[in-house]
């Protein structure tokens, strides 16, 4: 059984061995997250050049060591001897793990991503059927649009507004509630920003 997080790689060392287009797809989402990448692959593929002066790229073979002071790692290539020193390395520095397409051998999944904004929806089937994590997320993003992402930017300024203003612990929660119950993402689409926030302003004065 899968303990879930939403895990903090902003600054954090990152190694990905291995420079194909799976492993840029890994890379992409932790440059997405603020981390620090070093790549280590004897060919990198052209598209690590728009990860910017944040990706720090090795072209050579991985060697023992490399893994010093990384924070999470990923194995990514083609080659299971690679991969298997890369594992043993990792684990041996008690690191955070995955190699891709080898679930028993990670010590986390990196799961199908919906995002919108600050919204952070996620499915994952502990590596068993990666294909049907894929189908669910594309279920997800059509039942969570891009308007998802202004409502819930709304909904934590609203919030903040509550907090600090309103003395009655009661009132406070009473209004949260009803904020929360606020179909924004229709507001918004109905009639834009302007209606979404006049509906905001007559749920708190009514508390």
């Amino acid at each position: 059984m899968l303990y879930p997080v939403n895990l903090r790689v902003d600054g954090r060392l990152c190694t990905i061995v291995g420079g194909g287009r799976v492993a840029f797809r890994k890379a992409e989402a932790l440059a997405e997250g603020g981390a620090r990448l070093k790549i280590i692959s004897p060919e990198i593929d052209p598209a690590f050049e728009r990860l910017g002066d944040g990706c720090e790229k090795l072209q050579r073979g991985y060697r023992r060591g490399d893994l010093a002071g990384s924070f999470l790692v990923v194995a990514a290539t083609d080659d299971d001897e690679v991969n298997r020193a890369v594992e043993a390395e990792a684990r041996e520095l008690d690191l955070l793990l995955n190699v891709v397409d080898r679930p028993a051998e990670c010590n986390f999944f990196v799961p199908s991503t919906v995002r919108r904004g600050e919204l952070l929806l996620t499915v994952s089937t502990g590596g068993l059927m990666p294909a049907l994590s894929k189908r669910l997320r594309q279920r997800l993003e059509k039942e969570f649009p891009p308007e998802w992402e202004v409502a819930l930017e709304l909904a934590g300024e609203a919030r903040q507004r509550v907090i600090e203003s309103f003395d009655d612990e009661q009132g406070k929660r009473e209004c949260l509630a009803a904020l929360a119950e606020l179909d924004l993402v229709q507001l918004l689409r109905d009639g834009g920003e302007e209606a979404a926030r006049t509906e905001i302003e007559k749920c708190i004065s009514r508390y």
